[in-house]
């Protein structure tokens, strides 16, 4: 027996047993998700489960599967060392630079559970021909070969006609070098009126994510519009509109619950699936205390009542077809990675100065740059590094989480760089991960 060809069962597998007597088999380092149905296949993953080592067979068609798909690895694998040679190569030497726009503090909603402060602050057309010039210059020195913007807040399309404007030169650039150039935009929905959809999609702005808490009565009770009234006839007049087009774009339905928002989510998404097509894909999270005013008074979810109720939504959507981004999604390698901690991603605030994340975007520790008048950053490589250096020595813990290749230790860095302990806990992280997957 030729020892070079045994194999082991990949120390990053889920293996899920399922109440009908099926498995389902699914791998974090390659998103790799497989259901075993014939009973020859269960039983020789059973016997592989008790199996520290696997003998290579060559004409075992269901190995070879296994083996193709990441499930079963070679002996001597050092899968850990493994994961950190796919982040050097997938995350930090990506070739997109992604920078995300703050046009404006300003909102034209008045979210109960909002963590900013609503000012009159707008990006000017200094600092949007400031980005234009960054663009131009990475392309042109080939720093970068793409240019990914997002659009955030406040609410991003409150400054449109200058926004728009923004976008035509910037796609105009992009064209010259022969450079991908996608836009997506993290918004309320209430302001993508018609005629404006149709002027986004000219500029390749074809990804929105578009928060509803549910029905009218939980939507307009905690996403109110500035002047008092409700917000969830208006956002569903654009959705129908931007779904009767044919361009290929994709909006994430994010709803923040708690246990009022869950109590009619089969209603809600019953709703969804009635008028919506498959462009339009599901998120969810439970309702954070994210430093707003509202805080003390919030009603939220925690714990293991957290993941119950994500599996219950689950379950909901999978029984209405709907697709659940929470799963096909971020179960994909590296997708649970914070945007904060990539070195080639950046967030633009509305007067030029250089962030890493939109949770604390006047604390002194998040301002690592400024844009200059000759489309350069000046970065603060100090600052910087806390961002992007925090997750390179994993903690213990993450050593021994099978969800790592999803995270990488990735997940929120903002309270660390002020010294708090990192507290995932991986347990309950690999736990609301299996459970999930059952509804897959």
């Amino acid at each position: 027996m030729n020892e070079e060809k045994n194999l082991k069962l990949s120390y990053y597998n889920f293996i899920i047993p399922r109440e009908d007597g099926k498995y389902l088999l699914y791998n974090t380092v390659n998103g790799a998700i497989i259901e075993l149905f014939e009973k020859s296949e269960i039983e020789q993953l059973e016997k592989y489960v008790k199996d520290d080592i696997i003998f290579y067979e060559e004409d075992n068609e269901f190995q070879k599967v296994l083996l193709e798909q990441g499930i079963l690895v070679p002996y001597k694998k050092d899968e850990f060392e493994y994961v950190r040679y796919l982040y050097e190569r997938d995350i930090v030497r990506n070739n997109t630079l992604q920078l995300t726009l703050i046009t404006t503090r300003q909102c034209n909603l008045r979210c109960v559970y909002c963590y900013e402060d609503h000012e009159d602050k707008y990006m000017s057309e200094q600092i949007y021909n400031n980005i234009l010039k960054l663009i131009e210059n990475v392309l042109k020195e080939k720093l970068y070969s793409n240019i990914s913007i997002g659009l955030f807040g406040g609410e991003p399309f409150v400054p449109y006609k200058e926004l728009i404007k923004f976008l035509e030169k910037a796609k105009e650039i992009c064209d010259k070098y022969e450079s991908d150039f996608s836009v997506g935009a993290t918004t309320n929905g209430a302001l993508i009126t018609p005629e404006r959809f149709e002027q986004l999609a000219r500029v390749n702005c074809l990804f929105y994510q578009i928060t509803i808490d549910g029905l009218a009565d939980t939507q307009d009770k905690y996403r109110i519009s500035r002047d008092g009234s409700g917000s969830f006839e208006k956002i569903m007049s654009n959705l129908k509109y931007m779904s009767s087009t044919e361009y290929p774009f994709r909006v994430i339905i994010r709803t923040n619950f708690n246990e009022e928002v869950f109590k009619r989510a089969e209603e809600f998404y019953r709703y969804i699936k009635e008028n919506f097509d498959d462009r339009f894909t599901i998120y969810y999270e439970e309702i954070k205390k994210l430093g707003g005013s509202n805080d003390a008074s919030l009603d939220t979810v925690s714990g293991y009542e957290k993941v119950e109720e994500s599996v219950r939504i689950a379950n909901i959507l999978k029984d209405l077809g709907l697709k659940n981004d929470v799963i096909d999604t971020m179960t994909m390698p590296f997708s649970r990675i914070c945007y904060a901690t990539k070195h080639q991603n950046y967030l633009i605030d509305y007067d030029g100065t250089v962030l890493k994340c939109t949770l604390c975007l006047d604390d002194d520790k998040n301002k690592v740059g400024n844009l200059t008048d000759d489309g350069s950053i000046e970065l603060d490589e100090e600052k910087h590094a806390c961002w992007v250096g925090k997750k390179s020595g994993l903690m213990d813990s993450c050593k021994v989480c099978r969800v790592l290749p999803l995270c990488y230790g990735g997940h929120c860095v903002n309270g660390r760089i002020d010294g708090q302990e990192f507290n995932c806990d991986y347990k309950m992280e690999e736990l609301e991960l299996e459970k999930l997957m059952k509804f897959y």
